[in-house]
């Protein structure tokens, strides 16, 4: 259309913002002129519940919340209701993109194939935030992912409250919203970690909020006055603030914080007891533990068999250099607790240390840690540096018999009293292949040699005679260690209810025959002690799921588990797990993961089911989180979606394309309708001949209103025709870009075969 053209607004449009009445041009821009250092206020205290601090993100989250208001106040003043509404979801979802990516969500997350990934792990973060302890210095990427994105998130939510269009004029309360979103940004940190300078920082925050919340309301006369108003509350405030902080919380926030926790941590007791299973097993989640390799998870190493049972026995024992020697084998791992309190951390394998960043932790043997102040809760997360061999079957089986010295601890047992005809109080047996015979300690001395027959006398001389048994038949350690494992794992059956019994072992192997992960570990370690292989029992998590979207494994109540651990010289203690695939805990194991590290002896025969399923065996407790094959909704599901919001759009577009109040005659619908829909709705008293004068741009416009002016008035002619269609088209697009030449193939689309007027 002609630069001249006239353009008339479409009715029932909402009015233009009031003129200004504040200091500046616009009551719009001191809104802004107010928001942006109130948010920036607030953001550096959000940012400070972080350590390292994460204002930087913080502040650019201000940028995006004071661009996003700048784009509502630019598009809210125009009288077209579209140019309202695309900016106001440009603002929203502009502002939800950038929140995700400014908190650190990985991009590739934000793929609609990955939101199931995604809110899964916003999800974690979220739930965590209650039981973490500020400022976080966690390692939790997802907790610092909700901590960052709920503070952004906050600021964005107080700019599409304050500068949100609206038809109306604006009134004090409308402000009301966004300012206690702000303050919630200012607050929440200086409740979690308190002020360095409560009453300044007060004071410098209600000057803000009374800036923000009333800049654009005064006459520039009245600025003067306002401001002497505030800086009297302010320091009355000041004088009364120290009277009224007490000694107790007015509102108790921690137990809040704590009853927020949708459940409480669950406890184990690691110890065997070899008594009916009763821990937790509801199948809750309790850790997340990112890894290269996937492995058992230790909490404690129970090293002393006290003659009934396998204990930690809490004794400082000498520290091996074996990790030394296979530097391949150290490895880093990130864990998370999602549901366990415990003074013990969870590492793998040989756990060498506990990064810094994480809760202060100490040594209390070689391989464990616990915290050093309180224990570990939901939320808490570390970091530590592990051992794991990975060894191959000739390795093990070429290990050879050197031991060092402090293997000789993992070689005895005490001896009970019950069914026993020895004053012995304890054995402790050779080395495999050192030729020399068991020891035995009794009440009034040490006797060299005297071992085998207290061993014999005691209530486990017929376990000793079948490990002799077996041993006699082995030719290596690993030998040995292969054969017991066959004849524990296969000789006894699952039971997670087995009778009780005076000496629960004995009666496991050769009573009832009975048992868990518990009776299964500890007569393995008991029997490779016999034979002079150093052994001891751990006690933590078997691998659990493995999450292949986040590379993480999701490990559950029911995967509490205890295995053996065989000391092999220059190798180290090497996983065995005679426990049958029956076990909750056992039937998660697979080859899933980034790199397999299970021992093939430690892992349970699948069958033949698919790579990556878990195959659960027939009446195994875990099978409700087992992994399912089922159809993939999602697809089917963005389709329906995609669908809906294609025909509300097709319907907008219909119901915007309507001429108000209907054509005037059915040979002037054409043409109404392409005028209404390119933003030029004529008014009702414009005429044929007026239309000429507006749209006289071209011959062929005119020839178009003069086809339709005899076909109106003189009744011949068919009307207009198809160039004149097209040059009308152009005219209507003229000077507006791409963006107008769409406009007005919508507001006069080609016709196909058909003559005349367009009058549908």
């Amino acid at each position: 259309m002609a630069a001249n053209a006239v353009r008339v607004g479409a009715p029932g449009a909402p009015p233009r913002e009031a003129p200004a009445t504040g200091p500046l041009a616009s009551p719009g821009v001191a809104r802004l002129v107010g928001f942006v250092p109130l948010a920036m206020f607030g953001a550096l205290q959000w940012g400070a519940l972080l350590t390292p601090k994460a204002q930087g993100p913080m502040l650019l989250g201000v940028v995006a919340a004071a661009g996003a208001g700048g784009l509502l106040l630019v598009t809210g003043r125009d009288d077209r209701h579209a140019v309202r509404a695309a900016g106001a979801i440009a603002a929203t979802l502009g502002l939800i993109l950038l929140t995700l990516l400014i908190a650190g969500v990985p991009v590739r997350l934000l793929g609609p194939r990955n939101w199931d990934e995604l809110a899964s792990g916003l999800a974690q973060g979220i739930e965590s935030l209650p039981a973490i302890t500020v400022p976080y210095r966690g390692i939790d990427e997802w907790v610092r992912i909700a901590l960052i994105g709920s503070g952004v998130a906050l600021t964005g939510l107080a700019a599409l409250i304050a500068f949100w269009p609206r038809p109306q004029a604006r009134t004090p309360g409308q402000s009301l919203p966004a300012a206690i979103a702000l303050g919630a940004l200012f607050t929440i940190p200086i409740v979690e970690h308190g002020p360095t300078a409560p009453y300044l920082s007060g004071a410098v925050f209600c000057i803000l909020l009374a800036t923000f919340l009333w800049l654009e309301r005064l006459r520039a006369d009245q600025i003067g006055v306002g401001l002497a108003c505030v800086l009297g509350a302010t320091i009355a405030g000041g004088f009364v603030a120290p009277h009224l902080d007490g000694s107790s919380p007015w509102l108790d926030y921690e137990q809040i914080a704590e009853d927020l926790q949708p459940e409480r941590a669950a406890t184990f007791s690691w110890d065997h007891n070899y008594g009916p299973m009763t821990w937790p097993r509801d199948g809750r989640e309790v850790l997340r533990i990112k890894a290269p390799h996937q492995t058992y998870w230790k909490t404690v190493n129970l090293d002393a068999f006290d003659g009934l049972r396998w204990i930690d026995s809490g004794q400082i024992r000498t520290v091996t250099d074996t990790e030394l020697k296979h530097r391949e084998w150290v490895e880093s791992i990130k864990v998370v607790d999602r549901g366990i309190r415990s003074r013990l951390f969870v590492g793998a394998g040989h756990t060498l240390k506990i990064l810094p960043g994480g809760p202060g932790a100490v040594s209390v043997e070689p391989g464990t840690f616990q915290t050093i102040r309180g224990p570990l809760t939901p939320g808490s997360s570390y970091q530590a540096s592990v051992y794991v061999p990975r060894p191959t079957d000739r390795q093990l089986r070429t290990a050879g018999t050197r031991y060092p010295d402090f293997t000789g601890d993992y070689l005895d047992m005490r001896l009970p009293s019950v069914s026993s005809r020895t004053d012995a109080r304890a054995v402790r047996f050779a080395p495999y292949g050192s030729g020399r015979k068991a020891d035995a300690a009794f009440v009034n001395g040490f006797v060299s040699g005297g071992g085998e027959t207290a061993i014999e006398r005691s209530a486990y001389g017929r376990l000793y005679a079948l490990a002799r048994s077996i041993k006699a038949q082995s030719g290596t350690p690993f030998a040995y260690a292969q054969a017991l494992l066959q004849r524990v794992q296969n000789g006894e059956a699952y039971s997670e209810s087995p009778p009780p019994a005076r000496v629960p072992l004995m009666d496991f192997m050769f009573g009832n025959r009975l048992g868990y992960c518990q009776q299964f570990s500890g007569v393995m370690a008991l029997m490779l002690r016999m034979g002079g292989v150093p052994a001891r029992v751990a006690s933590g998590f078997s691998p659990g799921r493995f999450d292949t979207k986040r590379d993480e494994y999701i490990v559950r109540d029911d995967d509490a588990h205890s295995w053996v651990e065989a000391y092999f010289p220059g190798i180290g203690w090497q996983t065995y797990d005679p426990t049958p695939s029956a076990s909750p805990a056992r039937s998660q194991l697979s080859d899933v993961g980034p790199s397999n590290n299970i021992p093939a002896a430690a892992r349970p025969n699948f069958g033949l089911g698919q790579a990556g399923d878990r195959q659960v065996a027939p009446g195994d407790p875990g099978a409700r989180v087992a992994v399912q094959q089922e159809r993939d909704w999602k697809p089917f599901a963005l389709l329906a979606v995609f669908i809906a919001l294609l025909a509300a759009g097709v319907l907008v577009v219909i119901r915007r394309g309507r001429v108000p109040g209907g054509p005037l005659a059915p040979e002037l619908a054409e043409l109404q309708r392409a005028l209404h829909r390119s933003g030029r709705t004529p008014p009702a008293a414009m005429t044929l001949t007026g239309l000429e004068r507006t749209l006289g741009g071209s011959d062929a416009a005119i020839g178009y209103l003069r086809a339709l002016q005899a076909r109106r008035f003189g009744g011949g002619g068919s009307g207009p025709t198809a160039a004149q269609r097209r040059a009308l088209r152009r005219e209507l697009g003229s000077g507006l870009g791409f963006a107008g030449r769409v406009r007005a193939w919508w507001a006069l689309p080609p016709v196909i075969g058909r003559r005349g007027p367009y009058t549908g």
